[in-house]
This record gives structure tokens, sequence and C-alpha cells, in this order.
């Protein structure tokens, strides 16, 4: 999953050059990757829960690494993205709205719209109708807070609205998500990616391996 992460960020531009934004980076899964591509102190973890990232870093990744890399790590659960006191090109969200009812999708919403560069973009993924299992999970408009490791729903017109309402013009992506789909917002409309830039970037899905089936 971390891979299919980084290869949708590096299709939509992510080089050496950009400064990155986890939220939820958890163990690194996709910041592993993310930083051997990175120039060092470019990428940035959100996490409250922070044995996660420790534990990658003693046991997966190694001080060596780190210590060349140089990432920053912010432990924080209020989506307080501000707090990290720079501007981002990408900010990404992998499986953190899945878990949040509407008042906790609001919020960092309108604080990414604070912290991205000028063509900056963020990535993130939601359940929405097109996903399995849709219609049996709460909305997340009807039900506020934090609720992993359950899970609720958000329709994607409702997920285009709230994205509009905090500043953001926001597209749906065809890319590869075992149970979520990926979404795409940028402040400046004029960065939004044309039906021609989508239809040239695929599905996404890994191939030859039956864990993505």
């Amino acid at each position: 999953m971390g891979a299919t992460q980084f290869a949708l960020l590096f299709l939509l531009g992510l080089r050496e050059e950009h400064a990155l934004l986890d939220v939820g980076c958890g163990s690194l899964r996709a910041g592993r990757l993310v930083m051997q591509l990175l120039l060092p102190a470019r990428y940035v973890g959100i996490e409250p829960n922070t044995h996660l990232w420790q534990d990658a870093i003693a046991n997966e990744i190694g001080d060596d690494f780190a210590r060349i890399k140089a990432p920053r790590f912010v432990e924080d659960d209020t989506f307080s993205l501000d707090a990290t006191g720079q501007k981002f090109d990408f900010v990404m969200f992998q499986s953190i709205f899945s878990h949040t009812g509407g008042d906790l999708f609001d919020r960092p919403l309108e604080q990414t719209q604070k912290v991205l560069t000028d063509d900056g973009q963020m990535l993130f993924t939601v359940i929405d109708e097109s996903c399995q299992g849709f219609a049996q999970l709460q909305p997340g408009n009807e039900a506020p807070g934090w609720h992993y490791p359950q899970c609720v729903s958000f329709a994607e017109a409702d997920v285009l609205e709230r994205c509009a309402r905090a500043g953001l013009h926001a597209q749906k992506l065809p890319w590869f998500h075992p149970r979520q789909s990926w979404y795409r917002a940028v402040a400046d409309p004029a960065c939004l990616l044309s039906e021609g830039d989508i239809a040239g970037m695929g599905t996404g899905r890994p191939l030859i391996d039956d864990r993505f089936a």
C-alpha cells in the first residue's frame, strides 16, 4: 500500500525538492519510500501514536537513514496542521477520513488550505458510494468524532462540497485503493487536472499480486 501511495505522488509531480506532510504517518508505510526521494528535511509526519514511527525507524529504517534524511514528526491528534510552521507542496491523508465524522473532516480541510503552497496538492481517501460496503457504514455527516477502528462513509457530492467550503477544488481520481477512493484537492482551480490528465493516469492497480485482487 505504501508503494501505491508513492506511485500516485510521483505521478502527480512529487520531486526531491518538494515538501510533503503525511498526516497519520503511522509506521511510515509510505513515508519510508517518500523520504528516499525527498531531499533532507522535506518530510514531515503527524502522528499521535509516536511509538509507530519510532519503532519503524528503530527496527526497519535505521537511525542512519533518519539522520541523513532528517524527517520531522509532530505528535498531534487535533489536525492542527499550521502548527508545523511551514508550507507544503503535498499534504496526504491516507485512510484518515474513513474514520472521521463530518466535524473532524472539515477541520483538516480548512487547515490544509492554510498550509498548501500556491500550486500545492492535497491527496486523501474516502469511503464513498463507489466503494464496496458503503451502504452498510454509518454516514460520516451523522457521526461526529473519531471512529477508529470503525469506518464511516461520505458521498462524493458531500466530499466535493466540504472541500469547496474550505476553499479547495477537488476531483476524484481513478487510482487504485482496495476499499476507498482517492481524491485530489487544490487551492487554485488552474491546478485542477484536465480530463486528459485523469484519463492518462491509468488505474494504479498493481498486477501479478493476489494481495491487490
